[in-house]
């Protein structure tokens, strides 16, 4: 069973973001550090993604005029390409549902293979620059 556990730890949280996003940033010329990283996600609500293994990554949203942005989704890189996305995706739906908000929006890099999964859950494009989709879900 999955569960969202409120983040104790932001430096660790920091810390799994800064490794999985490395790539990016690196492609971006984005010149972040953990105390970068760590400034951002402070002020969000930063829940660790746990199930009957522990810890396997963090979620981090904010909410806004009936709407939950999902500002970040990370998973350590050995529980990837499992379904796990998919089943925190569910559960933030799942929370907006519980919350009365009408939808969840997300930034996503191009070069993002997540890009792919939202699609398939239902999210679509709002909008585009050179380096990002806008995607959103209604949540009925």
């Amino acid at each position: 069973m999955t569960k969202f556990v409120k983040t104790q730890d932001l430096d660790k949280s920091a810390k799994l973001t800064l490794a999985n996003m490395q790539e990016y940033y690196d492609m971006y010329g984005v010149d972040w550090t953990l105390s970068d990283v760590r400034s951002a996600i402070e002020n969000l609500e930063n829940y660790d993604l746990v199930n009957d293994d522990g810890v396997f990554g963090v979620v981090r949203l904010s909410f806004e005029n009936n709407r939950c942005q999902l500002r970040d989704i990370q998973v350590v890189s050995n529980q990837q390409n499992k379904g796990l996305g998919a089943l925190v995706i569910s559960k933030v739906t799942e929370l907006a549902r519980q919350k009365q908000l009408g939808f969840i929006d997300l930034r996503v890099f191009k070069r993002s293979p997540a890009y792919r999964l939202y699609g398939r859950l239902g999210f679509v494009i709002e909008s585009e620059d050179d380096k990002f989709y806008q995607m959103t879900l209604t949540v009925i």
